[in-house]
């Protein structure tokens, strides 16, 4: 009865991954960019491949065998999206059509900061004068 149940899991498990794996090399195919592409088959290596993984775990005759499919999964997580993120990076960075498929943020984050900071200078400027104000020249101190 139990290998009924190893059997039930193994298969299930497997046939799941194998279902994620066809969905991802449709997307593969099916995606114009070179990034979304590169997402379908990093879905693929994670998820899909790493169902199957546990299933052969699963099946495995031994504690030692699964411990050793169970090592290659977790070095499979720890591996594939740092991979996939290095080869976005370069793409990103390399391809000169890449406005064409993406929203591109042309500031980092520090430019933006500084913008969202002067921005608010300005603001406080001109509601200054609004007010009647008037305006402190650079070097001028304060008379009391």
């Amino acid at each position: 009865m139990m290998e009924w149940i190893r059997f039930a899991l193994t298969a299930a498990f497997v046939l799941a991954g194998l279902v994620v794996c066809a969905i991802g090399v449709y997307g593969i195919f099916r995606f114009d960019y070179a990034v979304n592409r590169m997402h379908a088959a990093a879905v693929v290596d994670t998820m899909g491949i790493s169902l199957c993984m546990v299933g052969f775990a699963i099946s495995a005759p031994d504690l030692f065998s699964a411990m050793k499919i169970v090592l290659v999964i977790v070095f499979w997580w720890l591996s594939s999206p740092v991979a996939s993120h290095m080869l976005a990076r370069l793409e990103i960075t390399t391809n000169e059509k890449r406005g064409e498929n993406m929203n591109i943020h042309e500031m980092t984050l520090a430019q933006e900061r500084l913008s969202r900071a002067s921005e608010a200078e300005i603001e406080a400027e001109i509601k200054a004068e609004l007010a009647g104000e008037p305006e402190k020249q650079d070097g001028e101190e304060e008379q009391a």
